[in-house]
């Protein structure tokens, strides 16, 4: 697919533009949201706790239940968070289910660098990728899955283990596991954090974005497989705060026609320009600027329009994540006819579309889905 960088114009507000209603409230540090193919939701939460994350069902009446409790989880490298449960994928009863590093990292002796945890992590498939297969489709599950410390260990162990509620089922594998920890000239190690998942419409491939490794993985869904696809180096910083550079932090990743879009966020200081979304050849791994000028992006969709021209979405965490207190974040709307800025939102993290209903639906940090109808 041969295809041109767009570069963005930003202009006002339209009103076009419905104003966003809230759908739920109440989440537990959500990070990611998929939609399923009656229109619900599912929802990853973190928590701090050890192993206390959990996946949510959430209904397109804003009702949330749990689907599996008791996922890895743990308080993140700056004890300011949780890790735990992150990027999914579904296809059709087979959900592909990210966890994240969790409590595997702490801060170093220096600063800027990383040591394993001397206390031990909480669980022993931190930085992995599940495979869940459910009996049913997961919008007629109304059971509750919990996972144990047991399950957690038979999983390390290369086992699979199955999950029990009200007659519905939920069998879990691991499909890979991620370095924990790789040495790093700067850092001493540089962690992996599983941030973004994507499957191909064939559901052959899995592209993974790892936001600490700054790299894009290729994995095979059905031997688990994988290889890094593409490396994405350091930025400069054009500030006189931190670093001389500073990384990329992909942060999600989505598939478009033969090759796949991955958002940026950028690190510290945050500088305004620094993030972005690059389109990669999903088989060299060459990857060329495709919307740009951007800051602190978390997700990136796409939709195609009967004029023929596609249209894009892009959701920055802030408008200036450098400022303090820091103004909140943006949905932005590109295409070739009339870009904009759709509206703001409070700790933007994942969106979702639904196409039979023209809605988005913007999952938020602090714990909340908004709907957005759009045109």
């Amino acid at each position: 697919m041969s295809i041109k960088s767009l570069i963005p114009f930003l202009f006002l507000a339209s009103p076009a533009w419905c104003q966003p209603q809230t759908l739920v409230t109440g989440l537990q540090a959500p990070v990611k949201i998929v939609l399923t193919p009656r229109g619900n939701f599912l929802v990853t939460e973190t928590s701090g706790s050890p192993n206390s994350g959990r996946l949510s069902f959430v209904s397109r009446a804003g009702a949330r239940r749990s689907l599996i409790e008791g996922l890895p989880s743990g308080t993140e490298v700056t004890l300011a968070g949780g890790s735990g449960p992150s990027a999914m994928a579904l296809r059709d009863r087979t959900l592909y289910l990210c966890i994240g590093p969790g409590d595997s990292e702490r801060a170093g002796a220096a600063p800027g660098t990383s040591m394993l945890n001397p206390q031990s992590a909480s669980s022993p498939i931190f930085s992995s990728l599940l495979e869940i297969r459910f009996s049913a489709d997961v919008d007629a599950i109304g059971s509750t899955f919990h996972m144990t410390a047991q399950h957690q260990q038979a999983l390390n162990d290369g086992g699979e283990v199955e999950l029990a509620d009200a007659g519905a089922t939920a069998r879990i594998s691991l499909l890979t596991r991620f370095p924990i920890a790789e040495p790093h000239p700067a850092a001493v190690y540089k962690f992996s954090n599983p941030w973004g998942l994507a499957l191909s419409e064939d559901g052959r491939d899995l592209y993974l974005t790892d936001a600490s490794q700054n790299c894009l993985l290729r994995i095979d869904p059905a031997t688990g497989r994988w290889r890094r696809l593409a490396r994405f180096g350091p930025l400069p910083n054009p500030t006189p705060v931190g670093p001389p550079v500073v990384d990329a932090v992909p942060t999600n990743v989505r598939i478009y026609g033969n090759s796949v879009l991955v958002s940026f966020l950028s690190g510290f200081p945050f500088a305004g320009g620094n993030a972005r979304v690059l389109i990669v050849n999903p088989e060299t791994g060459a990857a060329d600027p495709f919307i740009f000028n951007l800051t602190s992006v978390t997700d990136v969709l796409w939709r195609p329009r009967p004029s023929g021209r596609d249209q894009f979405f892009v959701l920055e965490f802030s408008a200036n994540q450098s400022a303090t207190p820091a103004p909140p974040g943006r949905l932005m709307r590109f295409d070739a006819a009339d870009p904009q800025v759709a509206g703001t939102f409070i700790t933007p993290v994942s969106m979702v579309f639904d196409e039979a209903t023209s809605e988005l639906f913007i999952l938020e940090l602090r714990g909340q889905i908004q709907q957005l109808k759009i045109n």
